[in-house]
């Protein structure tokens, strides 16, 4: 049998060697916690981002803490009611980096924020094991409701000192 490799920096492997799990060792922020700069920064690196954290490591001055509220504006407990899947796995896998895509994406960048939320419709349906049509749902949602124009705690650019 074939050894399984070592997971990237801030993952560890769970499970055993027939259903093996990676999953993060971040230290998730619990709904309601701020989030500083310094852990978005960390973060963004857990998730992957390296984009973001170039970003926030070049101006770290430039963004200011948040509150993280799960996934914005959905009672996240009541999640697994609504789509059949677990609402830790689409808060913390899903919104969580989400997220982090919106407060630091760049301002008036909308490709970069279609990508983010087309990268979150993909993240429900691969680590949340949500149904197409629902992830559908939550895409629309996000691509309607979290324009920067609002100027919304969930909006694209809401980490930014503006």
């Amino acid at each position: 049998m074939s050894k399984i490799p070592d997971p990237p920096k801030g993952l560890r492997i769970e499970g055993d060697s027939k259903t093996p799990e990676v999953v993060s060792t971040a230290n998730f922020p619990k709904i309601g916690d701020i989030v500083t700069t310094e852990q978005a920064l960390a973060l963004c690196r857990d998730f992957g981002l390296e984009y973001l954290a170039e970003r926030i490591e070049c101006d770290p001055d430039g963004y200011k803490e948040w509150k993280f509220d799960g996934c914005s504006g959905l009672p996240d407990e009541m999640l697994g009611l609504f789509t059949g899947c677990d609402w830790k796995d689409i808060t913390f896998k899903c919104c969580l980096p989400h997220d982090l895509g919106y407060g630091y994406g760049e301002l008036g960048n909308e490709d970069e924020r279609k990508e983010v939320d087309t990268r979150f419709y993909n993240d429900l349906i691969n680590k949340a094991g949500m149904d197409e049509w629902r992830a559908a749902a939550f895409f629309a949602g996000v691509r309607v409701g979290g324009h920067e124009i609002f100027g919304l705690s969930f909006s694209w650019g809401f980490a930014h000192k503006k």
